[in-house]
């Protein structure tokens, strides 16, 4: 007799937290492919046959929303089917945490529109991107947790909710998948052989952009870059060569400054295409994929940067449904320095996987 309210009573949280997988799955697989687009709203028409069109099952950050979600809802389905065993605690607590990652999910879509000067100026010296990445990351931590509790909790003997347990399991897990990631992006292998010795020929190649010097000189960095672009475009692989990055006012661009490497190099004007306004590898690639890659009709590119960087331009061209060939620079870099940078590169591209910033 008393197991009966409480069971019934229990059924609003089951009913939430499978509610609430279902929308995160929903929201964050066309969250990042909304940011990533000219739509105001994730809800126009617009939007929806955009999303509908370009959405890959198989893409990584699909994959991940796909996994946590499904993997949290079965285990909330099989606490449900067990659900006079449940600790009632459990369930709160899981409710409890699921409306606070809410919280986080929703602080980091709006804050833009937030009046930030009276609400959180004071407290936070970050930029709005910066805010926006701590917010989201927060976030999926917190859907992680969320998803690792249920599974603790659904095949625990006693259905209870083991906070300690859990907490091990999510830093296992991020670590394992960090490491994972941190390996690809260490041991990129580039096609540069494999365009020269099969002598192919794309549309165009790509130089992302990297540091001036004083004087509009090109970094050691962004000389190797312009040197490889050439060499493609000495071999005949490269039709075209795109120069990316833009750069602080009363400075020439790097843009503007591999341009004239290249004149000097003996390149045809005509056979370079200048982009200078970009601040960020997103924002050349997806300038890239708007302006010259669907308009002209490409099929192939090839996109030149440092070793460590061509994980993270690959998986943004993957996104864009860009066919890109990846081919590294020769810039010689230490164990050390390799490793810092493949760190770095390793959280940004997990950040785009799941959010599509970058």
């Amino acid at each position: 007799m008393n197991n009966k309210p409480r069971s019934s009573a229990s059924k609003i949280p089951i009913i939430w937290l499978i509610g609430y997988q279902f929308f995160i799955l929903l929201f964050m697989e066309a969250y990042k492919y909304w940011l990533n687009s000219e739509f105001s709203s994730m809800f126009s028409s617009g939007f929806i046959s955009l999303f509908l069109k370009n959405f890959s099952l198989l893409y990584t950050g699909n994959l991940f929303w796909i996994t946590i979600c499904l993997i949290s809802i079965i285990a909330v389905i099989n606490i449900s089917l067990q659900l006079q065993k449940v600790n009632r605690t459990a369930l709160n607590s899981l409710v409890v945490i699921s409306i606070i990652s809410i919280f986080f999910l929703a602080f980091a879509v709006f804050q833009g529109r937030l009046p930030r000067e009276t609400l959180y100026e004071n407290l936070v010296n970050l930029s709005q991107k910066g805010i926006q990445t701590i917010s989201l990351s927060v976030f999926a931590l917190m859907h992680l947790f969320i998803a690792i509790s249920s599974c603790v909790i659904s095949f625990s003997v006693l259905m209870k909710f083991y906070v300690f347990r859990s907490i091990w399991v999510t830093i296992i897990v991020l670590l394992l998948a960090f490491t994972v990631v941190f390996l690809f992006a260490y041991n990129h292998n580039d096609d540069y052989k494999l365009l020269v010795e099969s002598r192919k020929t794309v549309d165009a190649g790509t130089v992302l952009g990297a540091a001036v010097w004083g004087g509009n000189r090109p970094s050691p960095v962004l000389r190797e870059r312009i040197n490889k672009g050439y060499d493609l475009y000495s071999y005949g692989i490269i039709k075209y060569i795109i120069l990316t990055g833009g750069g602080a006012p009363g400075e020439m661009t790097e843009a503007e400054v591999s341009k004239n490497e290249l004149l000097k190099k003996g390149v045809k004007s005509k056979d370079i295409i200048i982009e200078n306004k970009s601040n960020s590898t997103l924002e050349q690639i997806s300038y890239l994929n708007n302006n010259l890659y669907k308009k002209n009709n490409w099929k192939e590119i090839v996109i030149i940067s440092d070793n460590f960087h061509l994980l993270r331009t690959q998986q943004i061209c993957s996104f864009f449904g860009i066919n890109a060939y990846t081919v590294a620079s020769d810039t010689p870099l230490s164990a050390e320095s390799s490793f810092n940078f493949c760190v770095k590169e390793s959280f940004a591209v997990i950040l785009f996987w799941l959010f599509g910033i970058g």
